[in-house]
């Protein structure tokens, strides 16, 4: 008798732990992705250079795209009051879409357009969409 119910119960934890791994798989893959990201190439030392900001979200789109996801686009947040800039990277991944952040304290910003700037005097926050 103990010896099936102990059979059934290592089962059971077999089976739960089967259950959790596409959700743990999941979220280990988010938080690699995020730890990746981290680093944007646009922003060094707290200073952000506006023209670099389209080759990070170039390799952040071609590095989805390796790894088979389909890319749904891309979002610039520069926030003047929070001083940061945060890329935000929408993604489908099987029948799931998923969004991914990448974050950055900034201080300075360089080569910004005349646009933006009057934007950011204006409202203290610039949001940028863009396709893939």
């Amino acid at each position: 008798m103990d010896y099936k119910e102990s059979i059934g119960a290592k089962l059971g934890k077999l089976r739960n732990k089967i259950t959790e791994l596409p959700n743990k798989f999941s979220e280990a893959i988010q938080e690699g992705l995020q730890e990746e990201y981290q680093g944007l190439n646009c922003v060094k030392r707290e200073s952000l250079d506006f023209d670099l900001i389209e080759r990070d979200i170039d390799e952040i789109h071609r590095s989805f795209k390796k790894s088979g996801d389909t890319v749904l686009g891309s979002q610039v947040i520069i926030d003047d009051e929070y001083n940061f800039i945060e890329i935000k990277t929408y993604v489908k991944r099987g029948d799931k879409k998923l969004s991914f952040s990448a974050k950055s304290t900034v201080k300075i910003v360089t080569n910004i357009p005349s646009d933006i700037v009057e934007e950011m005097k204006n409202t203290g926050r610039v949001e940028l969409g863009l396709k893939p």
